[in-house]
């Protein structure tokens, strides 16, 4: 009996350490972040009267099945432009992309423009944004500024594609030469997400949403401090002589 009690009191502990703490360790990341985005926020983009940091993205109970925890409506766009060049070896044409899923998806829900900022699902009524020309607009949804991406995602790195040891190889042995992939990956920080269509590299293999350890501050939610540390963990650096990206 004793030791039925015992694991009882060491599960309720768990249960309430996760809870309470892990909200506030999470909460104090990102507080002086752009992703802050109530009243207190930092940034331009922030809510009327909202008090409350985490609600934007998650919620304790009734979230959505997508991600643990998720309170954001998801973006319904399912035909984004995607990028593709001649010596990209995931996929043989922008036609051929695979569909945005995972945390991308989730990403793009506030940064595509097509969903409000504000638009949780522990709410009946959208959370009041401030208006900002050029950048929120009346509806409250992202329209421009450094965090707008739109639908057109072609000028940037693609996305939700697979990254394993055939794409790697497929890569590595390309005629002519192209700059190579480094497999396995290890690194702590940067990581291939799971989805229902195996790992693959998502935003959040590269940003982390609650902290930011750039130096200086750029790239924005920098899972390193330098560019350079965190592409490196992936591509091999350019090496001298005729070879392409």
């Amino acid at each position: 009996m004793n030791v039925q009690r015992t694991l009882k009191f060491c599960i309720l502990h768990c249960v309430f350490y996760i809870l309470v703490f892990i909200p506030i360790l999470a909460s104090a990341g990102i507080r002086d972040t752009k992703h802050n985005l109530s009243v207190s926020g930092p940034g331009d983009v922030r809510a009327v009267s909202e008090t409350q940091i985490c609600i934007f993205c998650h919620t304790p109970h009734n979230s959505s099945p997508a991600k643990p925890l998720w309170n954001h409506e998801i973006t319904a766009v399912v035909t984004y432009i995607n990028y593709w060049s001649d010596t990209l070896q995931s996929y043989a044409s922008e036609a051929e992309a695979p569909p945005i899923d995972g945390f991308s998806r989730l990403c793009l829900s506030c940064h595509d423009g097509t969903v409000a900022i504000g638009s949780v699902i522990s709410r009946w009524e959208e959370i009041l944004m401030v208006t900002v020309p050029g950048v929120i607009d009346t509806s409250g949804k992202l329209v421009g500024g450094p965090g707008y991406l739109g639908t057109d995602l072609s000028g940037g790195h693609p996305i939700s594609i697979p990254f394993d040891e055939t794409l790697a190889n497929k890569r590595n042995t390309a005629d002519p030469p192209l700059t190579r992939l480094n497999w396995p990956i290890t690194d702590p920080d940067i990581k291939r997400q799971l989805t229902k269509s195996g790992y693959r590299v998502q935003c959040t293999s590269c940003h982390n949403p609650h902290t930011n350890k750039a130096a200086g501050g750029w790239p924005p939610f920098w899972h390193k401090s330098t560019h350079d540390e965190v592409c490196m963990v992936c591509h091999e650096a350019i090496p001298p002589g005729d070879i392409e990206w």
